[in-house]
């Protein structure tokens, strides 16, 4: 059985919440560009605020799924779904723990590590409720 860990957190916007925890490029310089702009480019991108905070080295974007508000509208985090993927007793405990504005889900399966030793924390912009198993 598989490890969702589950974090909650409060973001004024969709685009907000992905900013935050998913990797971000900036537009890559122009053919013209000299090699050592491209590669002063390289060495900024991505910027990646949670992997930051989280003071991770290795993460992979493709097993994190941030979940904004219920239906996307930012009003409240959708528990319904999270209940989905890790169970209505495991949701329960998250939903407890979150804050009365909390409107983000950020789930981050275990394989997001590739193997490599993590140990998940809250940060400034997000709480962590813990690890779950994943009920798919």
């Amino acid at each position: 059985m598989q490890t969702i860990h589950v974090f909650i957190a409060c973001f004024p916007s969709l685009e907000s919440a992905l900013a935050y925890s998913q990797p971000q490029w900036e537009p890559e310089p122009a053919a013209e560009a000299s090699d050592e702009e491209y590669e002063a480019w390289e060495d900024r991108n991505p910027s990646w605020l949670m992997k930051n905070d989280l003071g991770i080295t290795y993460l992979d974007e493709d097993f994190i799924e941030t979940i904004w508000g219920t239906n996307g509208d930012g009003r409240s985090s959708d528990w319904k779904y999270l209940s989905s993927f890790i169970g209505n007793e495991s949701a329960a405990v998250c939903k407890k723990i979150a804050a009365i504005d909390d409107n983000t889900l950020i789930l981050i399966d275990a394989q997001a590590s590739g193997g490599f030793p993590v140990a998940f924390r809250s940060t400034s912009a997000m709480t962590y409720c813990g690890p779950f198993p994943s009920q798919h």
